[in-house]
């Protein structure tokens, strides 16, 4: 045995639980002993639970995927009651991606489209458009365009589709005017130098047919090469990219447009290629399949950037996102998970991001429908933690979906590590070790070290209020909507669970932050240089290690 070594190993499935059980507040951060391990306990690891993790090893920054919302309608932002809402989400939300501004909708809002006068010129009327814009620059947000439905009065044939008028325009010269027109109110009221740094997007969804494009796949590609160079008559140097692609079997075609903005012929111009600034899809996960999709449907998409030069490093975003069904199958208005699920679900979409260079994760909402954090919402407070960091190389990848995402921030060390298993009721807890090794810890002998935990005990309380409300004697819809533990509680339960919910407010505030589990425990390397930390993760749970040298 050889000398004493300052190394803590974290026993978190018994001496946390205990803890977190005991209901004793003044002993909220436990002391944990500083142990002396036996060489062979470290020799005979299990290899399938061991990452090793280079600290001289960088592999990319820990970049912000995180910060960019949809909305559907942007004319909330003229209302002060919904902008005066949104400071508690600024901490991780920088733009919002406005979808459906140009009309053509169900609810006839962004109707700026009137006909054409006697003389064949567009009829406008953009006050709307200004007063909501107005609104929406005063929040401090960044503007992204979403150019998509073409508004009612440029189609003969009106057909009420899932979304509005999914079809393309029967005179284009009147849909480039209207396209020029709009371009040029936005920049006679914001500046062109302030426009031209938004993102525009042409359509949403257009491989759904007919739900987002009632039309066929080569009249997409003329509508977009049209679309795209008139913007660039407008703004030559505009950021502007293809709707997001369908990911379901309902898509009519996938990696063709890539080909066609790389080699095909250009519909407005007669060139070859069409501008594409980025490429995106939506990517919705469904808890009743039990797996994670994500490498299945994002692997094509990234491989065929790659092959064209000028598009291998183009932005990559997921511009829709959440788990779209409960095990059940059931959907309603949530697009996602409020519990542990959720949260070691999106640490682990988080990891894979990374691996496929996806730039960019568009976020429906990471709270309940009243405005306390989730479960995601927590894991995103450990990902600011981290942001602007390096990530740090790993050996080897874990089987099934745990893993660990190594940063190196400003001296400090941080592991953030998942445990996910595809079934809510799964019993599969599982022990992580991770290695460290390199310069950076050979040079420090010991480490002050910091955790926080989400699990089913901690960083969440969507447990607490199902119970209370069962309690309380409301019940659960019956119907195909009545999602369970989605962020929107009023999917699941008839009345009666609001008066509950503002009871006990107080309660789920607090069971809704971030818990720090351990605080300030020292731990140290051993004679060879390395540090290994002992992990037992929940079967759904993520893990926040931070290391500071001392």
């Amino acid at each position: 045995m050889k000398n004493i070594r300052l190394m803590t190993w974290l026993f978190m499935a018994v001496s946390l639980a205990l803890f977190t059980r005991c209901g004793d507040d003044e002993n909220k951060f436990p002391e944990l002993p500083e142990n002396e391990i036996p060489d062979d306990d470290l020799e005979n690891i299990d290899p399938n639970k061991l990452v090793s993790i280079n600290t001289e090893n960088t592999v990319g920054e820990l970049y912000n995927f995180w910060s960019t919302r949809p909305m559907i309608n942007q004319t909330r932002f003229v209302s002060s009651g919904f902008t005066d809402g949104l400071d508690a989400i600024k901490p991780y939300v920088k733009s919002y991606n406005l979808v459906r501004v140009l009309g053509g909708r169900t609810d006839y809002k962004n109707d700026f489209y009137k006909g054409v006068d006697n003389d064949g010129e567009i009829i406008t009327d953009f006050t709307g458009l200004i007063s909501s814009m107005r609104g929406f620059m005063k929040t401090g947000f960044k503007p992204r365009i979403v150019l998509d439905n073409v508004p009612w009065e440029m189609v003969e044939d009106k057909v009420v589709d899932k979304y509005g008028n999914s079809k393309p325009a029967d005179d284009y010269v009147l849909w480039r005017k209207y396209i020029n027109k709009f371009l040029n109110v936005l920049i006679d009221e914001f500046g062109y130098n302030e426009v031209k740094t938004w993102r525009f997007r042409v359509s949403t969804e257009p491989n759904y047919t007919p739900e987002h494009w009632n039309g066929t796949v080569q009249q997409y590609f003329m509508h977009y090469d049209i679309t795209v160079d008139e913007v660039l008559k407008v703004i030559p140097e505009a950021i502007i990219g293809p709707g997001n692609m369908l990911t379901e079997g309902a898509a009519t075609f996938t990696t063709e447009l890539i080909e066609h903005c790389a080699n095909g012929t250009n519909y407005a111009t007669g060139e070859k290629g069409t501008r594409m600034s980025f490429f995106c899809l939506s990517y919705y996960e469904k808890i009743d399949q039990n797996t994670v999709n994500f490498e299945e449907i994002v692997a094509p998409y990234r491989a065929s950037l790659n092959s064209y030069s000028q598009f291998a490093d183009i932005p990559f975003d997921i511009q829709e996102f959440g788990i779209l069904r409960d095990e059940f199958g059931n959907r309603g208005l949530s697009l996602s998970d409020a519990t542990e699920f959720g949260a070691s679900w999106y640490a682990t979409i988080a990891g894979l991001a990374y691996d496929y260079k996806v730039t960019e994760i568009y976020d429906w909402g990471q709270e309940d429908e009243k405005g306390l954090n989730t479960g995601r919402r927590n894991v995103t407070s450990m990902f600011l933690k981290m942001e602007g960091g390096d990530r740090l190389a790993t050996a080897k990848k874990l089987s099934g979906y745990a893993g660990v995402i190594p940063v190196s921030k400003e001296g400090k060390l941080f592991l953030l590590v998942y445990n996910h298993n595809t079934k809510r009721d799964s019993k599969a807890s599982r022990t992580i070790y991770p290695k460290l090794e390199g310069s950076l810890i050979a040079n420090n002998t010991s480490w002050k070290m910091n955790e926080w935990t989400i699990d089913s005990e901690h960083g969440v309380f969507m447990h607490e209020l199902y119970k209370d409300v069962k309690e309380a004697g409301v019940t659960n819809k019956t119907s195909s909507s009545a999602r369970i533990y989605g962020n929107r509680p009023s999917d699941y339960f008839n009345d009666g669970w609001e008066d509950v919910y503002e009871d006990n407010k107080a309660k789920y505030t607090e069971l809704a932050e971030l818990p720090q589990t351990i605080s300030d425990s020292i731990v140290g390397k051993l004679d060879d240089g390395s540090l290994t930390l002992k992990l037992s993760l929940e079967p759904h749970s993520v893990k926040l290690i931070e290391l500071i040298p001392q």
